[in-house]
């Protein structure tokens, strides 16, 4: 899919203010963006579906304004291996061991909403995951083609044969989860709410929000309202 030179995808910067290693290969770095003394990281995990040819470059600019709002963030990277699918999880899973020193609260795009809600599972300190627009049902977005067949290219096979990896059949995480969609999103609502719809009546921490009038990447576009409504949402967890 091809975007104007103006979209959020194509823009990238300022760099972090901090940028730290977690392992031995390129994709394994850790940009951080405001005050450490903030006792809470909101941390970063951008989509892509997966692919290596997309990476965090186009969520500066929302680490960027998050960080002015006073926010500390972390923006990880994480490798994109089609037919590695358990890497990228590995990943995350050692970028958050490197700040397990803070409460976190994970922010997840496309498929790194599938990737914050796995992750969400398996750490102590994680008090909420806010899930935009999430691959979070992974047999509903085969069936649908997503990203023209991206989903088998990340798993390296059919989504069936990995029911680890798909969030809806996976029992939620502990802390609160905020399921995000949009009006005017190219993933199917289903792909998103499924997960939601499986686990709202045994969980009271899973929330549903349809932004009407927005688009796949208005959460993640700091120069729109879609900014406010992200604000909003780490705000409610924070506060519950």
């Amino acid at each position: 899919m091809d975007y104007p030179p103006e979209h959020i995808v194509n823009q990238s910067g300022p760099v972090g203010d901090l940028k730290i290693t977690y392992g031995g290969a390129p994709d394994q770095v850790i940009e951080f963006y405001g005050s450490t003394s903030n006792p809470t990281v909101l941390v970063l995990i951008h989509g892509g579906f997966w692919r290596p040819t997309i990476d965090r470059s186009h969520l500066q600019p929302l680490a960027f304004a998050l960080s002015a709002q006073g926010f500390y963030v972390a923006l990880i990277e994480y490798q994109r291996l089609p037919g590695r699918p358990y890497q990228s999880l590995d990943d995350v899973l050692a970028a958050l061991s490197a700040i397990a020193d803070k409460n976190v609260i994970l922010f997840g795009h496309s498929a790194g909403g599938q990737l914050a809600i796995l992750a969400a599972r398996k750490i102590t300190n994680c008090i909420g995951v806010i899930a935009a627009s999430p691959v979070a049902d992974l047999q509903a977005g085969e069936k649908e083609n997503l990203g023209d067949g991206a989903i088998n290219l990340y798993l390296g096979g059919s989504a069936q044969n990995f029911h680890d990896l798909d969030p809806v059949l996976l029992s939620p995480p502990s802390c609160r989860v905020e399921i995000m969609h949009t009006q005017k999103d190219f993933i199917p609502l289903n792909v998103a709410k499924n997960y939601y719809e499986r686990h709202k009546n045994n969980s009271a921490k899973i929330d549903f929000t349809l932004l009407a009038d927005a688009d796949h990447y208005t959460l993640i576009d700091p120069r729109g309202a879609g900014l406010v409504q992200l604000v909003k949402a780490v705000n409610n967890v924070l506060m519950n």
